[in-house]
């Protein structure tokens, strides 16, 4: 064998290890980003469900829009430093909440954690409480800026786009649904005729 051939060889060789190492390299990235999605998912699925948080979605969801008739209540908001120990408590449900999502929106923005994943499990939360923390996020946009939660707004509209691009949900075209027979239909219906005022 002559050294020259030897040589392409060794060379071809050399070729063949730093390519497998590249794939091998390019492959564990991919893992690792795979890996750092669902942690990511985790995290966020873990931080929806606590009962803290539970708890401030309740008040933001079903009492904040009654709290904002009171002016008093309005007053507060806008100035902290007149907040009674009452509101300073609502305040801090309402803080969960949007800073919550606003993390939420951080991490799609940057990267770390995949939209269409995100929207997918999450877009119609974020789209509700986007809605009813937006008189609030109004009242103190007025001393603190546009700033505040404005990741949360990415969120919010990205969630928003993304259920007005599936009406229907994301369940896949061409695969079956399981028929459902709604046995209590009848049943509920003539339950909620008798609450029905005569």
């Amino acid at each position: 064998m002559s050294l020259e051939l030897v040589n392409t060889l060794a060379t071809f060789g050399t070729f063949l290890v730093i390519a497998g190492t590249a794939i091998a390299a390019i492959v564990q990235l991919r893992h690792a980003r795979s890996s750092n999605q669902i942690e990511a998912l985790a995290e966020l699925r873990e931080g929806t469900e606590n009962p803290e948080m539970r708890s401030a979605e309740r008040f933001v969801r079903h009492d904040l829009s009654e709290r904002l008739r009171d002016p008093v209540f309005r007053y507060q908001l806008a100035n902290r430093g007149a907040m009674t120990d009452e509101t300073q408590l609502l305040w801090s449900d309402i803080l969960r909440v949007g800073n919550f999502f606003e993390n939420m929106g951080a991490l799609v923005k940057n990267g770390l954690a995949d939209s269409n994943l995100v929207l997918d499990i999450f877009c119609t939360r974020v789209r509700s409480n986007w809605e009813h923390l937006a008189p609030v996020i109004a009242i103190a946009r007025r001393s603190i800026g546009d700033a505040l939660w404005e990741n949360f707004e990415y969120l919010a509209i990205l969630s928003e786009d993304w259920i007005a691009a599936h009406p229907k949900g994301t369940y896949p075209a061409g695969v079956r649904r399981i028929g459902l027979k709604d046995e209590w239909l009848e049943a509920d219906k003539q339950y909620a005729a008798s609450l029905a005022p005569a």
